[in-house]
């Protein structure tokens, strides 16, 4: 039976308001002021996080009414900024009524290594001494385990021996790196000679770099070609390490790669980190002889689920770095919908060297890569070696360990590579080797723990990691990475709910992230780490 509902008598009261927030034009003169040259427009919706940054470098901080204006001089929907500018992690948005924070933040880095050398401690003195002058955080890994604990203030990276003594008002930015002319390298059979040689992705993947290459055969024109430099993997500081001091190479790789692939644009996503390297990047490009390819520099803002490329590409959009359910493959549909192929910088570097040297030689020098070593080494650093190098080996490149310690275990492959006892020290740290006993080696960084370190306590770190850094696209990962971070409290006694919940998280996970996150805890119960023994 239909209920008759009684239109009500009551006039409504005109609004005396327009609805949301209103655009304040002082807010507006405000945002075109600290944006400088790009105030004035146009403004491009692609280049919304570049925005987002130069707001930030002026105030330390995001404002509502800055946001509400950046949206009304780009034309978009205040909620696409908000969102944009909320997820990422070095972007701080203030609520209505927050308090402006200090304008200066300084992050010391949390990561595995750093906390091996004291990173707590060093956050605790920090906030003591600099807690009412400037923010001060903790913060995920940041590309410097060679010079751990890592501490940034503002844009310049500080060593930590020096914060009592520092003055905010007087950083030293680190020195620029240097770039000799890059040589392009003009290779017509470049595609065969990649094939011959073997090379693969050497950002964590290991996809092989020729196959990559031929989905672009029939692929339609413009073309893209993306550089990851996001490298935010706990551990990993290879890419870091070859702007700083082989620049030439890797841009020799990347204009080689461009002209085969006969692209017309190229990103370069460097993460947010480095800022030396994206001033000397600034000064090199405004030289490097390209022809009719743009290149584009982009700033990552700290969120590492951008080191998947479908991510990193809604990243260059100016997106949330959300990835994207496949197909449609980047290949096929990148970038603007574009086909678009993104490399690793080490990759890149390798390119340049086949390109140059041949495949034979390549393959002579058994496949050699860099390798991020950090932890408990006397020496830690990146160093080349072949992909036949393993584990102790590598130890042995980096010194050893340091005096009074003994290996207890290692993680072969970053944060997500997993945790292995001292016993498999004699495997090789090749693509294929790890896979075996349910890990991976990935982009190769190498981090060393002691008899003095508690390798739950690491796994529990872990953990935290990949519950923050989770893009909260998909249940598996966005809820499996919070609970497997409780249930890591006592692996024992919950043995059975992790492995079930990390079997989820594997086949279910829409990327790398959530199917990998259970593999620290995983590759801990399978081999002996938690009291039992298992075979090798």
């Amino acid at each position: 039976m239909k209920t008759a509902y009684k239109k009500s008598s009551k006039k409504k009261r005109p609004r005396r308001f327009p609805k949301g927030r209103q655009v304040k034009e002082s807010a507006v003169s405000d945002v075109r002021a600290s944006l400088g040259d790009l105030g004035d427009g146009p403004f491009i919706r692609e280049k919304l996080i570049e925005y987002l940054h130069l707001l930030n470098d002026a105030h330390g901080h995001l404002k509502a009414d800055h946001i509400a204006a950046l949206a009304k001089v780009m034309g978009l929907a205040q909620i696409d900024v908000y969102e944009t500018a909320t997820f990422y992690s070095h972007f701080k948005v203030l609520k209505d009524d927050e308090a402006a924070p200090h304008s200066l933040t300084l992050r010391i880095c949390d990561g595995p290594t750093c906390r091996m050398a004291g990173a707590k401690t060093l956050l605790k003195d920090a906030l003591a001494e600099f807690g009412n002058q400037m923010n001060v955080i903790s913060a995920p890994c940041q590309g410097a385990c060679d010079q751990a604990p890592s501490a940034i203030m503002g844009q310049h990276r500080v060593a930590p021996a020096s914060l009592k003594t520092l003055d905010p008002k007087k950083t030293t930015p680190e020195p620029l790196p240097k770039c000799a002319t890059p040589k392009i390298i003009q290779a017509p059979d470049i595609l065969n000679t990649l094939e011959k040689s073997g090379l693969r992705g050497l950002g964590g993947a290991g996809f092989p770099t020729a196959t990559k290459w031929r989905f672009f055969d029939e692929a339609p024109y413009p073309r893209v070609l993306v550089v990851n430099a996001d490298e935010a993997e706990p551990g990993t500081f290879k890419d870091r390490y070859l702007f700083e001091h082989h620049m030439d190479q890797v841009l020799g790789g990347m204009v080689t790669s461009a002209k085969a692939l006969d692209v017309q644009d190229v990103f370069i996503y460097l993460r947010d980190e480095y800022a030396h390297i994206r001033e000397a990047l600034s000064e090199v490009l405004k030289t490097l002889d390209t022809d009719s390819i743009k290149i584009h520099l982009r700033r990552g803002a700290g969120a590492y689920i951008c080191g998947e490329e479908t991510a990193l590409i809604e990243s260059l959009e100016g997106k949330r770095g959300l990835p994207r359910n496949r197909p449609p493959y980047p290949a096929q549909s990148g970038y603007l919908g574009r086909p678009t192929i993104t490399q690793n910088v080490e990759t890149l570097y390798w390119i340049a060297e086949i390109a140059q040297h041949g495949a034979d030689w390549y393959i002579e020098q058994q496949r050699p890569r860099f390798y991020s070593i950090s932890g408990r080494v006397r020496q830690p650093g990146v160093y080349r070696a072949p992909s036949t190098a393993t584990v102790q080996e590598l130890i042995d490149a980096a010194d050893g360990l340091l005096e009074g310690q003994t290996l207890q275990a290692f993680l072969p492959g970053g944060a997500s590579g997993g945790i292995f006892p001292a016993r498999f020290a004699n495997k090789v740290m090749d693509f294929g080797e790890f896979e075996k006993v349910g890990g991976f080696v990935g982009s190769a960084a190498l981090t060393i723990l002691s008899d003095l370190d508690d390798v739950w306590d690491i796994a529990g770190t872990l953990c935290v990691f990949f519950a923050d850094e989770s893009c909260g696209q998909c249940t598996p990962c966005r809820l499996g990475t919070i609970k497997m971070a409780d249930l890591i409290k006592d692996p024992k006694a919950n043995e059975e709910q992790i492995r079930e919940l990390a079997s989820a998280m594997q086949e279910t996970s829409i990327c790398g992230l959530g199917q990998a996150a259970p593999n620290p805890v995983l590759t801990l119960l399978d081999h002996g780490l938690n009291g039992g023994e298992h075979d090798t």
